[in-house]
């Protein structure tokens, strides 16, 4: 057990660690054993980078704060900032995937409901935010989209595939980064997926927000209905895109005019991380996402009519089907 999980049990009077998944980023989380509570949730940050101008243990806390009198966010209980650690809600395993999956019937009333998530950020967490916080200073700028794209080029294309990203699709990229930076003129939660909503009785929880800051319109909502985690029904669809027409006031045109070039900058910066995630962290459990990724990726080159990109995605989606095909046959 390690000397910052030691001090933050001794602290606070909890027993009994237990270490869950998380997620795709650095922090550890244990499910314990509370005097009081029964059980509540350890979540330890790593050391903040001296380089880096954002710090996700601080940046999370003020979030919540501001997040938890509109929507539905985990109580932090307690925390202490010398060990970097927070004593949370647990709000159960119940992740709004493990419920789609155990009840797809369910589907359409949860797709209503993260409709409304979605217009609540474009409309009152937007509206309401202070201009000068933290999160609506920082946005998608050219930079951000380009390391996101250099990241997916380093870790899906050269590290999971073995190629090179193509040349096509650098030029397109910059296109796609240029018209998007120009949009980002709402709040966005930033990684808005069926595995960062938990279901806790019959309302969604959020989680995962500290990395939220000014986007597209479309962004959550790519983020969401091209989900590496989930595939949505087409009426399912079509409920969270009528959410986000309605609160933009966009017509169905001007709104995929928009959501295509989220979708295809969310999708390429996700299976970077889900190639780091398989390839340098052995988390097999990213691996399903990268095919049904490239699945929405060959969707978008269909839509917009871009056939070298249909030709591509196709080439891509055999190539990584025979990649985790042989890892699987490898780890037997």
């Amino acid at each position: 057990m390690s000397t910052q999980l030691q001090s933050v049990l001794d602290r606070w009077g909890c027993r009994n660690p237990v270490l869950l998944n998380g997620d795709a980023g650095l922090r550890q989380y244990f499910r314990v054993d509370h005097p009081h509570l029964g059980s509540a949730l350890v979540v330890l940050y790593p050391n903040a980078d001296p380089a880096g101008a954002e710090d996700s243990y601080f940046e999370y806390r003020a979030l919540q704060a501001y997040l938890d009198p509109v929507v539905r966010v985990a109580t932090i209980i307690q925390y202490d900032d010398e060990l970097r650690a927070m004593l949370v809600e647990d709000l159960g395993p119940t992740t709004l995937e493990m419920r789609l999956i155990a009840h797809p019937e369910e589907e359409l009333a949860w797709a209503r409901d993260v409709g409304g998530l979605l217009a609540t950020w474009l409309g009152l967490l937007t509206e309401g935010a202070p201009p000068r916080a933290f999160f609506m200073l920082r946005r998608f700028d050219h930079a951000k989209f380009q390391f996101e794209w250099e990241f997916c080029k380093q870790h899906f294309f050269a590290g999971f595939l073995g190629k090179e990203a193509p040349l096509w699709l650098d030029r397109m990229m910059e296109d796609v980064h240029n018209g998007l930076e120009s949009r980002t003129h709402s709040l966005s939660h930033r990684d808005f997926h069926v595995r960062n909503l938990m279901v806790h009785g019959d309302r969604l929880v959020t989680l995962d927000f500290q990395d939220a800051r000014k986007g597209a319109a479309t962004y959550d909502l790519a983020s969401i209905l091209f989900d590496g985690y989930w595939d949505w029904s087409e009426e399912a669809r079509a409920i969270m895109i009528r959410s986000v027409e309605e609160e933009t006031g966009w017509s169905e045109t001007l709104l995929w005019e928009e959501l295509n070039l989220s979708g295809i900058q969310r999708n390429l910066k996700t299976l970077g991380t889900f190639g780091n995630q398989v390839v340098n962290r052995g988390k097999a459990q990213f691996a399903p996402a990268i095919p049904r990724t490239i699945r929405h990726l060959l969707g978008h080159f269909q839509r917009i009519h871009h056939g070298e990109g249909v030709l591509a995605a196709e080439h891509w989606l055999r190539l990584a089907e025979k990649r985790l095909l042989k890892a699987a046959g490898d780890i037997d």
